[in-house]
C-alpha cells in the first residue's frame, strides 16, 4: 500500500468512522478500556471482532520487523502506547499522560520498500 493511500479520501473517512463512528467496534473498546474495563472482559463480552485489537500488536511486530533501532516506542509512541495499554501494562491515563509529556516534533513516515 502506498502512504498516500490513507490521506485519500477512503483512507480518512475509514479512520474517521473507527475513531468517531457510533457504531464502530473499535471505538466501543477504546472507551471500555478508558473506562477501567479490562480487554479480557470485553471480548468476552462481544459477539463482533474489533480487527484493530490484533491489528495493533501486529502493526508493532511489523514495524520492529522492519526497524532495528533502538526504543522504537519513541519514533511511534502512538501505536506503542495503544498495544501497551491492550496488552495491560499501562492503563489508558498512564498512555495519554505519556504522550502528553513527549517533546513536540515533526513527525513523518518513511516508507520502507
Amino acid at each position: 500500500a502506498e502512504p498516500s493511500t490513507l490521506a485519500g479520501l477512503s483512507g480518512v473517512g475509514d479512520t474517521f468512522g473507527t475513531c468517531f463512528g457510533p457504531l464502530s467496534r473499535n471505538r466501543n473498546v477504546g472507551i471500555r478500556i478508558g473506562k477501567g474495563e479490562k480487554l479480557e472482559d470485553i471480548r468476552n463480552d462481544m459477539n463482533e471482532v474489533a480487527e484493530g485489537v490484533e491489528t495493533a500488536g501486529a502493526l508493532v511486530e511489523l514495524i520492529k520487523s522492519r526497524n532495528k533501532g533502538y526504543r522504537l516506542d519513541l519514533k511511534y509512541p502512538i501505536i506503542f502506547g495503544v498495544r501497551d495499554i491492550l496488552d495491560g501494562k499501562l492503563d489508558a491515563r498512564e498512555g495519554l499522560e505519556g504522550l502528553m509529556r513527549m517533546k513536540l516534533r515533526m513527525e513523518s513516515y518513511e516508507a520502507t520498500h
